[in-house]
């Protein structure tokens, strides 16, 4: 990572987390911060999603297994590995700045909860565009608890969240492609166009008659 930019990135850190802190931040935080804690609001989303969301909503399923997956395995398997950015709890020394949960020998760079967050968000987004303010607060809410608990430096999150959208926006284009794809199958299969497509391909040629 480019020398000013890593300097730049570590002097927002120290200040968000050693500097702009408060008691009730102290202890919510870590509760935002924990994946585990957002599991039954995922999941009840999710039977909402199935149960009463008609067609959109099982795409809109889809699409969260698919965004999700990708932000994962690109930040965590791809992305930590090949960057190698150390974590700041594991650079700066305890006195220097607040470590609010336990420290991972994982890599930094790009945060995997951001990345996660804000890829289920643009996915739900499309869904409930209404409430998009409310997914992406909550989204920004989990990457900023990354950096005020000690485990991650500002541009993870930032790069994170570009990653989350990327990875959201490639799931609904992937599936609505895919759903048209099927519409316009159905659709060929139910005027006929498809048989006889394969009536002509299983035809035999006629044989020129002889002289």
């Amino acid at each position: 990572m480019i020398g000013w930019l890593a300097a730049l990135d570590s002097d927002l850190f120290l200040f968000l987390n050693a500097r702009l802190t408060h008691p009730v931040l102290d202890a919510v935080m870590p509760a935002i911060t924990r994946q585990e804690n957002w599991y039954p609001i995922l999941g009840v989303l999710v039977v909402a999603l199935l149960v009463w969301g008609g067609k959109r909503g099982r795409m809109a399923v889809v699409m969260l297994i698919l965004a999700v997956t990708f932000a994962d395995q690109l930040s965590a398997s791809v992305l930590k590995p090949l960057i190698g950015r150390i974590r700041p709890c594991n650079v700066f020394a305890e006195d220097q700045f607040n470590l609010l949960i336990g420290c991972s020998k994982a890599f930094s760079f790009p945060s995997a909860h951001a990345a996660n967050s804000f890829a289920m968000a643009t996915v739900v987004r499309w869904r409930f565009p209404r409430f998009a303010v409310v997914f992406y607060v909550i989204a920004g809410a989990v990457a900023y608890s990354r950096v005020y608990v000690g485990v991650h430096y500002p541009l993870d999150t930032v790069a994170g969240a570009a990653l989350g959208i990327g990875c959201g926006v490639a799931a609904i284009v992937i599936v609505e492609i895919v759903v048209r794809l099927w519409k316009g199958y159905r659709e060929r299969r139910r005027t006929g166009v498809v048989r006889d497509d394969r009536a002509e391909r299983t035809a035999e040629p006629e044989r020129p008659s002889g002289t």
